[in-house]
């Protein structure tokens, strides 16, 4: 889900991937959580292409499938699956 405020996501781009630490890539402002739709410091993230798809695809899913094991309530329900599945096309 894209920022709203292209001024604030501009802002978090030009970081270094907060995972790796990648300078030199081009970068994402990924959200933590999809359904806050502001745009808040607390919920952007500076990533590279690779961390942003490692973080999007399994570290989310992954996350909420084992908090949820441990009864946490109220999950972000962005992070159930992956939200870069394609739907099936008949």
């Amino acid at each position: 889900m894209p920022f709203r405020n292209r001024r604030f996501a501009k802002k978090v781009k030009e970081k270094p991937c907060e995972w790796c630490g990648w300078q030199a890539a081009s970068r994402h402002a990924a959200h933590i959580v999809d359904e806050v739709r502001e745009a808040k410091k607390w919920n952007a993230i500076s990533f590279c292409p690779n961390c942003a798809t490692v973080f999007d695809d399994i570290i989310r899913p992954k996350l909420y499938k084992a908090l949820n094991e441990y009864g946490a309530k109220n999950l972000p329900t962005s992070w159930k699956q992956s939200n870069k599945l394609f739907k099936k096309v008949d």
